[in-house]
């Protein structure tokens, strides 16, 4: 008992400096170790994405309380500033404040904003017209989250991919955007993210259609609205409607375009505007309301971008060089050429694709180097493996040969044996009696089909006879309307309107009811047949279809009828409706009138 309570205050004496020590290191990782954020930063995050106003708001309030935090806060609210800008859709005009930001995490890559910064790096480039610097940033973005997929990395992984797709659609780089949209959908599947498969939806249908597939297009703008109504999301449906409208238009389904078009500018979002209007103002310059589409037009130069202002001054200075205002059209004309080449500087291609063929080589000598180490540490082993499965295959190969050879054999002996058998048997001559019988019911068979193939000779030759004669009837009845036609077209009341054609003379009533007669007399009652069925046909439809039967050009029906191209175009899309054609078209009624 005594030896004990002396031996116990020396062993605690000499453990005194190891517990130093380890308290001291304790102490240390501890102060290195860096403090949680500040509630209000991370506040502020969580409200950027849903209200970037409030969160500007609440940053701007803690500017001055700054200054006493440590650089890992300092450099964390200044990406929180620019995170809550770009939410917020205020335009990036310099990248001063973000590459120190980049720089400082690159630093220090233990801290996890690493892929964020790099994200917000290609947002401000993007905005600043760097097409190549703001891809470099955003396949920066994609390699620093490799090593870790947590759901923050998927966010940011997901809009990472949704820009660079944005980018390569703007430089007509297609394929590379419908890549990248693709996985920034499945990013948004993985996530449950019903916002960002709308958004990525659209995206795809939209590349799509400068791939010129209308139809895949049509399937994911579908997949898109059906999405925006399942969430309430009725201004992103309505966007939705705005491109669906463009690819009814782009099929000539004026009437889908139409319908969509309504539902589009029924509640138009802020951001949407742009777009919306640019379509609704090509709509309706395509179907002749021509004071639609110039209101839509002139808005645009208020609220549209680049690309759509470009548009609207094109657009404008059309009309108004058609309705004779020169001056006004030239002034569009300038205007337009100025947002050409504006959008020309921000149009980068053949940099963006160097940028992304340097990136993927890149990468792909990685791969190679980490393939041919794996490699290398396998080669021994599989060769090894190799060996023995050769030798093992071989042997495998020779036992099979042989047993095949001597199953074979034993094969046919059995086989010769039971064929001298079965020769040797009364079964075997029942059996060549029934196959002689059988032979000759094949034989009485085959003359009765011989019979009925000659009556089906002869039917067939009657047949052809009959419809060579109904070709010649049908030969002599378009020779004789060939005729027709040509005693109209050179028949006085054609000759007087081709006349006035030329000298742009302006065309009595008389002259109408002249051409109307001669066209009865020699086209066989022309007009008779259009105005006679129970479709009514007004007195300007059936001139414009007298003067497509007389081959006039859409421009001279025009002038005759005092009418627009366009509207003459309406004319004869309205007509092939009403008598119910197979294809709705201006083309398919001209096709029609001429075979009457």
């Amino acid at each position: 008992m005594n030896t004990i309570e002396n031996t116990h205050p020396s062993m605690s004496l000499k453990s005194l400096p190891v517990l130093f020590a380890a308290l001291c290191v304790l102490l240390c990782l501890t102060a290195c170790r860096p403090k949680p954020y500040p509630s209000l930063l991370l506040a502020a995050d969580s409200l950027a994405s849903v209200l970037p106003d409030s969160a500007c708001a609440l940053l701007a309030s803690y500017a001055a309380d700054t200054a006493d935090e440590p650089l890992y806060v300092r450099m964390y609210y200044r990406l929180l500033c620019i995170k809550a800008k770009d939410k917020a859709y205020i335009v990036h005009t310099s990248d001063s404040a973000i590459l120190p930001v980049v720089d400082y995490y690159e630093r220090h890559k233990r801290l996890p904003h690493l892929p964020e910064a790099y994200y917000y790096a290609g947002r401000v480039y993007s905005d600043l017209g760097d097409a190549p610097q703001a891809l470099a940033y955003f396949q920066r973005a994609l390699d620093a989250m490799h090593e870790d997929e947590d759901r923050v990395n998927m966010t940011v992984k997901k809009l990472v991919l949704s820009q660079m797709g944005t980018l390569f659609k703007r430089q007509n780089l297609a394929p590379e955007a419908l890549d990248a949209y693709r996985q920034s959908l499945q990013c948004s599947e993985l996530m449950g993210d019903s916002v960002g498969m709308i958004y990525s939806n659209r995206d795809i249908g939209h590349t799509f259609v400068l791939l010129e597939q209308r139809d895949s297009a049509l399937y994911y703008y579908q997949c898109a609205y059906q999405l925006s109504l399942l969430l309430g999301k009725k201004q992103l449906g309505n966007g939705v409607q705005a491109l669906m409208t463009r690819l009814y238009m782009q099929k000539e389904n004026y009437e889908a375009a139409h319908c969509s078009l309504q539902i589009a500018l029924q509640d138009v979002s802020k951001n949407s505007r742009s777009g919306t209007y640019s379509i609704a103002a090509r709509y309706y310059y395509e179907v002749g309301q021509i004071d639609s589409a110039v209101w839509y037009m002139e808005q645009l130069q208020d609220v549209g971008n680049l690309y759509t202002k470009e548009e609207a001054a094109r657009g404008l200075a059309e009309i108004t060089l058609a309705e004779g205002k020169t001056i006004p059209a030239a002034q569009y004309l300038y205007q337009a050429l100025l947002l050409g080449d504006s959008i020309h500087k921000l149009t980068k291609t053949d940099e963006v694709r160097s940028a992304h063929s340097h990136y993927n080589y890149q990468l792909c000598e990685q791969e190679n180097q980490r393939l041919k180490l794996q490699n290398l540490r396998q080669r021994q082993t599989n060769v090894a493996i190799l060996v023995v499965f050769v030798l093992f295959a071989c042997g495998g190969t020779l036992y099979y040969l042989h047993r095949r050879k001597v199953m074979r054999l034993r094969l046919q002996v059995a086989e010769q044996l039971q064929a001298e058998a079965y020769r040797n048997s009364v079964q075997y001559q029942e059996d060549t009696r029934r196959r002689i019988s059988q032979l000759e019911e094949q034989l009485q068979s085959a003359s009765h089909q011989l019979t009925d193939s000659e009556s089906r000779c002869r039917q067939l030759t009657d047949e052809k006879q009959l419809l060579a004669h109904t070709l010649r009837c049908l030969e002599e009845e378009e020779q004789r309307r060939r005729l027709m036609k040509q005693r109209f077209s050179v028949s006085d009341a054609c000759l007087l309107f081709r006349k006035k054609e030329t000298t742009a003379a302006p065309v009595t009533e008389d002259d109408w009811q002249q051409l109307e007669t001669e066209a009865d007399q020699l086209l066989d009652g022309f007009l008779r047949k259009l105005t006679t069925g129970p479709v009514r046909v007004s007195r300007q439809e059936l001139r414009v279809s007298l003067l497509i039967r007389a081959d006039f050009s859409i421009k001279s029906i025009a002038a005759f009828l005092h009418l627009t191209p366009t509207a003459v175009t309406s004319i004869r899309r309205r007509l092939s409706v009403k008598f119910s054609l197979p294809e709705s078209s201006p083309q398919a009624w001209d096709e029609f009138v001429r075979s009457l």
